[in-house]
């Protein structure tokens, strides 16, 4: 049975009253209308709608992607730099090799507020980045000495550039926290070549980046600097490029070619220079040094240390070898004598003057010039030592030599290395003339060299002679004697003033009158020589007759020698032709 007849079996007063009240409102009897019951009808089971499947594929297709970002997701590594110029959260990247491999997700300060925290998250293939030693750096246009970089970030925009450590053979240590360089390094860590130190005494005119030549090739440049350990020193880290590296030898010799290089000594005016960056931005040069062969050159280590000279005239100099100290002691100026003035014995450079300094002897009441300096074993060719003997012995035996030479007589001098410049240097020499030494004392530590007068003192002496030299003339005398020539001349031009100079005058205008009679004489003689003149007309006119007198000479000639009998005879009558 269905509900709806139950409703009915249980409600028959609610079916009674309805056609009452329908009658009621119509006013006429109707007849409801016959509604058939409907049917329900239940199945067993209950299906779940398809709609639901987009939600949950929805779903699992975002958790997929949580898990893949989940497992895909990299390092992340915190820089520390002194701005964060150039740099925006979400927007600046981070580049290997101009990869994208990370993004910047967070910028604030540290904990005393005085640099900047960058956070980056780099992806899952670079986690061999993060380990000591690897660098961070903001790239984006720069004008250093080296030349300009970063001019593709004025359309890009700056971004992170990061390198991995130059040295790769020293045990990896892991880390997140990083310290970002300032300035971009100037060599990549894949860049082939090799590494050097070079000791210098101050660094000069030098930065990172100043080139590095080799015959006047850039072939380098300096990477770093730093000073030494004890501070007397700076070191200088220079990379040569590959395969220009294999012409750095264990024999070497580097100097800085920084600006000019501009020398007026006693060899004269010397101006050297490698390019125009070296004039701006300093420079370094090597080259191997003349008496060494290619057999004998070998191929210098990275990381090998050489000493930088000052100049090549002094880097490609022979080794000095051992040093050795003398002193000397002078009496007059030394002005003009600097520290590094050579020690010349016979036009050889012996060693250099290494410090300069003032006595004064309490009991003479006299100061001195002391001149401590240095001579080099090698200079004086001394070969005095086995090889197998003790450097200490050896050094001491040396010193034994050099006292015995220079006890053998040698005298310091002060002498112009160049006139122009005041500049001095000291010679060693015999100076016979001198009086003699007293027996030199060997013992001396430093043995103390004998002096004499420089050649400015002899000019001066010699000035001062010719002084007192022009004191001792008699000039009073000599002036009275030179007051009475001058009168006498006086009086000798006065007579020729009036004496002699009008008969001079008389003579000179008489030599003109007849300087005038000679004149008109010429001139008439002239008017006679002329080609129109009489004189020619009576000489062309007794030409002519003596050109006659010659030619009837001529024709008695001929006829005397044809008729000779003439002579007696007399000329016969000219016979005429018979005539019949």
């Amino acid at each position: 049975m269905s509900e709806l007849e139950n409703n009915k079996s249980k409600n028959p007063e609610s079916e009674s009253k309805a056609p009452d009240n329908d009658l009621q409102a119509g006013g006429k009897t109707a007849i409801p209308p016959v509604v058939k019951d409907p049917v329900v009808s239940r199945k067993k089971g209950r299906n779940i709608s398809w709609i639901w499947l987009v939600p949950f594929l929805a779903a699992l297709i975002g958790i997929s992607l949580l898990v893949r970002d989940y497992m895909n997701q990299g390092p992340e590594a915190t820089i520390v730099f002194k701005t964060a110029e150039g740099l925006e959260v979400g927007k600046t990247q981070v580049r290997f090799k101009d990869v994208v491999i990370g993004h910047v997700t967070k910028i604030g300060l540290t904990e005393d507020r005085h640099q900047v925290r960058v956070t980056v998250n780099l992806s899952k293939e670079s986690e061999f980045l993060m380990q000591e030693g690897t660098r961070f750096w903001v790239v984006k246009p720069r004008l250093g000495v080296s030349g300009v970089s970063g001019l593709g970030t004025l359309l890009s925009g700056s971004y992170i550039g990061v390198d991995t450590p130059d040295d790769q053979s020293e045990e990896i240590v892991y880390t997140n926290d990083f310290i970002g360089l300032e300035v971009p390094p100037e060599i990549s860590s894949n860049r082939p070549g090799k590494k050097f130190v070079l000791s210098a005494q101050n660094l000069g005119s030098l930065d990172i980046g100043s080139p590095v030549y080799y015959r006047k090739l850039p072939v380098g440049q300096v990477i770093n600097y730093q000073l030494s350990k004890d501070g007397r020193a700076v070191n200088i880290l220079i990379f040569i490029d590959s395969p220009y590296d294999e012409f750095v030898t264990e024999n070497s010799r580097f100097w800085n070619a920084s600006g000019l290089d501009f020398s007026l000594g006693a060899s004269g005016l010397n101006l050297k220079t490698q390019s125009m960056v070296s004039m701006l931005s300093g420079g370094i040069a090597f080259a191997q040094p003349p008496n060494v062969s290619g057999d004998e050159a070998r191929m210098a280590k990275a990381n090998s240390v050489f000493l930088l000279e000052a100049n090549e005239e002094r880097a490609m100099s022979d080794p000095y070898g051992q040093s050795y100290p003398i002193r000397m002691k002078f009496s007059n100026s030394v002005r003009g004598l600097q520290v590094g003035a050579p020690l010349d014995f016979k036009g050889i450079n012996l060693g250099e003057v290494s410090a300069i300094s003032l006595e004064f002897d309490a009991e003479s009441k006299t100061s001195f010039v002391i001149v401590d300096s240095i001579v080099y074993e090698n200079r004086l060719s001394l070969l005095l030592n086995k090889k197998n003997q003790a450097a200490a012995d050896k050094k001491e035996m040396n010193q034994e030599q050099i006292n015995v030479f220079f006890g053998s007589g040698l005298r310091g001098q002060l002498r112009f290395a160049n006139i122009f410049t005041g500049q001095l240097y000291i010679a060693l020499d015999y100076f016979p003339n001198e009086p003699p030494l007293p027996k030199p004392d060997l013992s001396q530590d430093p043995y103390i060299v004998p002096t004499v007068g420089g050649s400015l003192d002899q000019i001066q002496d010699n000035l001062n002679q010719i002084i007192r030299k022009l004191k001792d003339l008699p000039l009073e005398s000599i002036g009275a004697s030179l007051d009475s020539a001058l009168q006498s001349v006086a009086v000798l031009l006065g007579n020729l003033d009036s004496k002699t100079m009008p008969e001079v005058n008389k003579a000179l205008r008489q030599a003109g009158r007849s300087l005038g009679g000679v004149d008109k004489l010429m001139n008439n003689m002239d008017s006679t020589i002329r080609q129109d003149g009489p004189l020619m007309l009576e000489l062309r006119n007794m030409l002519r007759e003596v050109t006659r007198t010659l030619r009837s000479v001529r024709s008695t000639s001929d006829y005397l020698q044809t008729e000779p009998s003439s002579v007696i005879r007399g000329r016969q009558q000219d016979q005429l032709p018979f005539l019949e």
